[in-house]
């Protein structure tokens, strides 16, 4: 009796167990990619994406391809624990920019749960280790001795804009020493031609700054956006602030030199250009009131000797409507 009794005791165990088994359902979804998205990297990198669950291979459609091209590049791939290693057969091609493209259920989780589409993209390094490291000596030699970045790093023909030298360098954990950083630019913009006109110029510039490793953000259009833009909490403390007035307003120009508007200022920086058909404030013996300016008292008739004005309160402008030629003087405006 008692060994039927133990016997049937066994056997609601195991039948209460099997009952309460649950298949898993989780989705292997990506924590961490070595390396991360829009990184500059050697043409050595091998690829590592790490999953929050141990994996398995599934349909093994698994992608390594150049952007501007579609060509496949060749992969060696192999899977430990939750960690997908893709090694390039060959070496990367230099300057060129990869996408890792990893299809639905191309990986699985140890229950035949897929994972969803996952993409991300890195650039290879158009210069070698060697080169960098030469780069940055001469940069940072120039760097102490004229306490400013060189617009370029020269390697025989080929210049490198010192924005992506910094990029490129920074992801190899190498930087310039006394060098402070990048500050982030906001751009602002009177009204110039029209909405669309005005934003796809502040967007074009910000989409070059971006490319060369700047974050810069469209802070929008108007009168007074030069002034919210200062007082706006989502702005860095540190930032580098460019408006663009498509005139040369003798009462904003006045406004910048004052106490009000430097403590508003505090440790931002403020870089103006002047859009044509501004008028040319360089060499101005004097800027008159502007026609729409109701904001300044009756008594201010205008500002004598604009630039000079600018100049001796700590501002630095241009005059310009060629995008190309804007683009360094803001860089160089958010490294010094």
């Amino acid at each position: 009796m008692l060994l039927m009794f133990g016997l049937a005791l066994v056997l609601n165990v195991h039948t209460a167990a099997a009952s309460n088994v649950t298949t898993v359902d989780t989705t292997p979804m990506v924590t961490a990619i070595d390396p991360v998205n829009k990184a500059v990297v050697l043409n050595n990198k091998v690829i590592k994406v790490k999953f929050n669950v141990p994996i398995k291979y599934g349909n093994k459609l698994i992608q390594l391809k150049a952007v501007k091209t579609g060509k496949i590049k060749p992969t060696k791939n192999t899977i430990n624990c939750d960690t997908l290693r893709i090694y390039p057969t060959s070496k990367l091609t230099k300057g060129v920019k990869y996408q890792i493209l990893m299809n639905s259920g191309s990986v699985e989780d140890l229950y035949g749960n897929g994972m969803n589409i996952f993409s991300t993209s890195f650039t290879v390094s158009p210069i070698t280790l060697t080169q960098m490291k030469d780069g940055l000596k001469r940069a940072q030699k120039f760097y102490n001795k004229n306490h400013r970045l060189p617009n370029y790093v020269h390697y025989g023909t080929k210049k490198i804009h010192i924005a992506v030298f910094l990029q490129i360098i920074g992801y190899q954990g190498m930087k310039i020493k006394g060098f402070s950083g990048v500050r982030p630019v906001y751009i602002t913009s009177d009204n110039i031609n029209n909405p669309t006109i005005d934003n796809a110029r502040i967007n074009s510039i910000v989409t070059v700054l971006r490319s060369i490793g700047i974050n810069a953000y469209n802070m929008g259009l108007g009168p007074n956006t030069h002034i919210k833009v200062l007082q706006s909490s989502s702005v860095a403390c540190n930032a580098l602030v460019v408006n663009i007035y498509g005139g040369a307003d003798a009462g904003v120009i006045y406004e910048m030199g004052s106490s009000w508007y430097k403590t508003l200022k505090s440790g931002k920086k403020v870089f103006t250009i002047f859009w044509p058909p501004a008028k040319v404030i360089t060499g101005l013996a004097f800027l008159e009131r502007a026609h729409d300016d109701n904001y300044d008292p009756p008594s201010f008739t205008g500002l004598a000797n604009p630039d000079q004005y600018l100049k001796n309160n700590g501002y630095s402008y241009l005059y310009s409507d060629v995008l190309s030629k804007i683009v360094s003087p803001i860089f160089k405006q958010s490294t010094t």
